[in-house]
């Protein structure tokens, strides 16, 4: 079985817009709507190609699982009436949210492997097209997975690009690419130069991150554990850190900030080996989290 997904957003990058309308029709009328492309073309105002896409991007950012159903997030971010926490992304930590919900669910792999893989083993953090491709080709081979076509790679790279670099274009196309919700976060940044092959160079943003509320921090951090009580200080780095492209400082920084704010996260280093460890989390503490930050009475 296959571990890596790719393809499956028809070309578009996810819009503003599209997360919510897609939830607030599913909610409303059933996942199937999606399947129905006179009905659902005019509830959402797009094209068919583009309802594929918000299906694609609804399953990438974990907002509905494996059987169509609205996940527990979704219906808090988008749905239950007047308190729903952001239903317009209009807070940058629910852009947090999502970047860390796209990383780990891994159903656009290639957000996860740029962001937590590829970078492992390099000492710049610039990247190209075909540097990805290679990686990424690579990376099927070594798993033994079937093979997928370079032109459904260039275009989940073209895409990737796109979900989160400002590009060097005309004003005539400025509406349909900064249209992504993730563009705020500043993760990746088009420079102007070009490489030796004449390929457009990217670079990956490593910074402290000051702007990162820990509170959302602490609710992935438990959300990726699961049942789990403790994780390395390595393995949170080359995931979590790695999501929020997160410098070494800026990790250190969320770290000592977690444990201060709140005393159910506790920072070892004993001989060397460093980990943070959670206890007395009661069940519903994860839900109290998000709660607290979007101010839910």
């Amino acid at each position: 079985m296959n571990t890596l997904k790719f393809s499956g957003h028809d070309t578009f990058h996810c819009r503003q817009q599209w997360l919510s309308k897609g939830i607030k029709l599913i909610d409303n009328e059933g996942y199937t709507v999606l399947n129905r492309p006179e009905i659902a073309i005019s509830r959402l105002g797009v094209g068919k190609n583009m309802v594929q896409s918000i299906q694609h991007w609804l399953k990438a950012f974990g907002l509905i699982n494996d059987r169509h159903e609205i996940s527990e997030i979704s219906n808090k971010l988008f749905l239950n009436n007047d308190d729903a926490y952001d239903p317009y992304l209009e807070d940058e930590g629910t852009l947090w949210l999502l970047q860390y919900k796209i990383c780990k669910s891994n159903y656009a792999s290639i957000f996860n492997l740029v962001f937590s893989e590829y970078f492992n083993d390099k000492v710049t953090l610039d990247f190209s097209e075909r540097q990805i491709i290679q990686f990424i080709e690579k990376k099927i081979r070594d798993n033994n997975e079937r093979e997928v076509s370079t032109n459904t790679l260039t275009s989940d790279f073209k895409v990737f690009v796109k979900s989160y670099a400002t590009p060097k274009k005309s004003l005539k196309t400025i509406e349909d690419d900064f249209n992504s919700p993730l563009l705020e976060l500043n993760l990746i940044s088009q420079l102007n130069s070009r490489n030796g092959n004449g390929e457009i160079v990217y670079k990956i943003n490593k910074e402290v991150r000051n702007n990162l509320p820990i509170t959302i921090f602490a609710y992935c951090l438990l959300d990726y554990l699961d049942d789990r009580k403790d994780i390395s200080y390595d393995e949170l780095r080359n995931t979590i850190g790695s999501y929020f492209c997160l410098s070494n400082d800026g990790l250190d920084n969320l770290i000592e900030q977690l444990c201060s704010t709140y005393p159910e996260f506790v920072y070892k280093n004993d001989a060397g080996i460093r980990q943070i460890q959670i206890k007395g989390i009661a069940k519903d503490y994860k839900t109290n989290l998000l709660e607290s930050y979007y101010e839910i009475q």
